[in-house]
């Protein structure tokens, strides 16, 4: 589903033919198909799973980490230029 989700974004963000592709990708109707699936399974969790979420969840926080340092790390800067030029 998430690899569904991430071609949609990235080949969707490029004007007209990425809105072509979402048109005949269909994401959404593939993830609900995938869904309707794994609904109709009998649960089974493996390590496999387990490792996807985690690794999602932790590239996500890294993500979100990396970013907030980015931004304090330009703010102390112009923070340091502002008061270096007065």
């Amino acid at each position: 589903m998430s690899v569904n989700l991430l071609m949609n974004g990235v080949i969707g963000a490029i004007p007209i033919i990425g809105d072509l592709f979402s048109v005949w990708f269909r994401s959404n109707s593939r993830n609900a198909e995938l869904l309707r699936q794994a609904a109709t399974q009998s649960a089974r969790v493996t390590h496999g799973d387990w490792a996807y979420v985690v690794g999602l969840i932790g590239g996500t926080v890294l993500l979100l980490l990396g970013l907030v340092v980015l931004v304090l790390w330009l703010v102390i800067g112009l923070w340091r230029a502002i008061a270096g030029l007065t």
